[in-house]
């Protein structure tokens, strides 16, 4: 008689059992953990930004009102990097015989569902910010920049357009408005990759 007692408790705490078991794996297993730090991977989004990989050359050309137009030419490089979500653009050139260098970030936001990114350079101590879309396959990139005039010091806002051409040719233009609130374009850089060194 006992032996058959003992069977049922131990029928009955099974259940139990069971649900500790089943606590003990839930926490052994942090991506399902609701406490647990989300994860995330690259989404195709981020694949667009892949299009920007490599080394390009430029040539640019500054047309801003009242100023004389002046030309420049550099260099560029870009990788993706920081878990996939992220381009790491670097860029050094001329400008009107005076020597640059500059850095972009430029990643996807997937709670605003925009392109955004930030630009700083060795010409002026502000940050740039951009914020935009993109068409599905990367050819059209669209941007609203906010940052500050040099001449004035006062906030600006300008629309940046990021054009591919093919895979290794592209532009960027900046438009701005002028003093009638007509918009004009202001400068304009041509990239060209180039060509993948032999190992």
């Amino acid at each position: 008689m006992k032996s058959w007692k003992l069977i049922a408790g131990a029928l009955l705490c099974l259940p139990v059992v069971a649900g500790l078991a089943a606590q003990d794996e839930k926490k052994q297993q942090p991506g399902k953990d609701e406490k647990a730090f989300p994860t995330f991977t690259p989404s195709k989004e981020h694949q667009l930004l892949k299009k920007f990989d490599g080394e390009w050359e430029f040539t640019s050309k500054c047309m801003m009102p009242g100023m004389e137009e002046m030309e420049g030419k550099g260099t560029e490089t870009a990788r993706m990097t920081f878990g996939g979500f992220w381009s790491d653009c670097e860029a050094k050139g001329t400008m009107g015989g005076k020597e640059w260098s500059g850095r972009a970030i430029v990643g996807f936001d997937p709670q605003k569902k925009k392109y955004v990114g930030y630009w700083v350079d060795s010409m002026t101590p502000y940050v740039y910010r951009f914020e935009g879309d993109a068409d599905a396959m990367g050819k059209m990139w669209n941007f609203k920049t906010q940052g500050v005039d040099p001449k004035t010091g006062k906030e600006t806002t300008e629309r940046m357009v990021w054009e591919f051409k093919d895979p290794d040719h592209r532009t960027m233009k900046f438009f701005a408005k002028d003093e009638s609130g007509k918009e004009i374009q202001v400068s304009e850089m041509t990239y060209t990759r180039k060509p993948a060194m032999i190992k």
